[in-house]
């Protein structure tokens, strides 16, 4: 890709203003960006989760759970799914269990802290209160709203130790074109590139790159639940964690209803899927969102502005669900949420 006007920006303006495009630069994960208009430009685009449930295999495999078993949470009662409830007791038990949450735009404050809430609750039903890590990927602009309802709640009994706030991930916009190294990132101004959320998908980045995978690995996790907050999610159930183990599968999706947006998702993976979607970029699917902005191009040695009146750019975005892509259809399995 040719970004000479991006360079243009450090050869004017002050030192504020040439070391804030410096760190914006230096912010930008270059081989997920390649990645992603390597696949925008060839249309490889992402499966949906929907495709994979409706599949003839995956139908017959796929687990109709009761939403009420998943929240009585204090009887302990008999039924179908007790061998992997207690499997996933025990994966919780010996600290082998990761979550992540991923907060989008739309959600509110309520609704995390209720969420949180019926975590703590379903926590204390466990024997001996495990503290599994827990990872939240917040919007930019509310990660310290995020952090403050944490200390506010002591971290909802939570091992401080174990907890990350993070940031979601973002990628330049790019211009409109079919050939790859004919695109450009859009400037807002000579000194700050545009950029977007990359979608849920990012999470695979952010945890590379914040060294978390590195922790998890060495902490002996061996599942994760990456999910919404949409939807009536069920963080950290042992039935989902025992389902998925029991059946001995690299990614669990658990689908309902309910969950008809690419907003909404609940994925449990094991670490070996984990490490491969955060080790090799190339796992992931992108798909480009038509998108008109203003922006600032390097004509003739002036910036000048341009006001677009149609759509212009392209919005890099990935789904987590793209983690189905990879993954051996045997080796998934699906758990559908049913009212009765």
């Amino acid at each position: 890709m040719d970004q000479g006007h991006v360079l243009e920006g450090l050869l004017s303006g002050g030192n504020i203003q040439k070391a804030s495009l410096a760190e914006q630069i230096g912010s930008i994960d270059f081989q997920l960006f390649r990645h992603a208009v390597h696949c925008v430009s060839k249309q490889i685009e992402s499966s949906s989760k929907n495709l994979v449930a409706n599949s003839p295999l995956s139908r017959k495999k796929v687990m109709r759970i009761p939403f009420k078993t998943l929240i009585n949470h204090e009887e302990k009662v008999e039924h179908v799914f007790s061998s992997e409830l207690k499997k996933g007791l025990e994966i919780l038990l010996m600290s082998k269990a990761a979550i992540v949450i991923v907060i989008s735009g739309s959600d509110s404050d309520a609704d995390f802290l209720s969420l949180l809430n019926s975590f703590s609750e379903l926590m204390k039903v466990v024997e001996n209160r495990v503290s599994p890590p827990f990872i939240i990927v917040s919007p930019a602009g509310h990660v310290e709203s995020v952090r403050n309802c944490l200390l506010e709640n002591d971290y909802f009994a939570l091992d401080t130790q174990k907890v990350w706030v993070l940031e979601q991930l973002e990628l330049p916009i790019v211009s409109i074109s079919s050939e790859a190294n004919q695109k450009k990132v859009l400037m807002k101004s000579p000194w700050e590139i545009i950029k977007k959320p990359a979608g849920s998908g990012g999470i695979f980045s952010l945890l590379s790159s914040n060294k978390i995978l590195h922790t998890l690995n060495e902490m002996g996790v061996q599942y994760t639940q990456i999910c919404s907050i949409s939807n009536r999610p069920v963080f950290g159930h042992p039935l989902l964690f025992g389902a998925v183990a029991s059946r001995g599968a690299d990614v669990g999706i658990k689908l309902s209803k309910t969950s008809d947006t690419e907003d909404d998702f609940d994925l449990i993976l094991s670490i070996d899927q984990l490490n491969k979607m955060c080790r090799d970029v190339t796992q992931l699917r992108f798909s480009a969102r038509l998108e008109q902005t203003a922006h600032v191009e390097h004509v003739d040695g002036q910036w000048v502005t341009v006001q677009p009146e149609a759509a212009n750019c392209h919005r890099l975005h990935t789904d987590v669900t793209s983690v189905l892509n990879s993954c051996s259809p045997d080796k998934v399995c699906v758990m559908e949420i049913v009212e009765q």
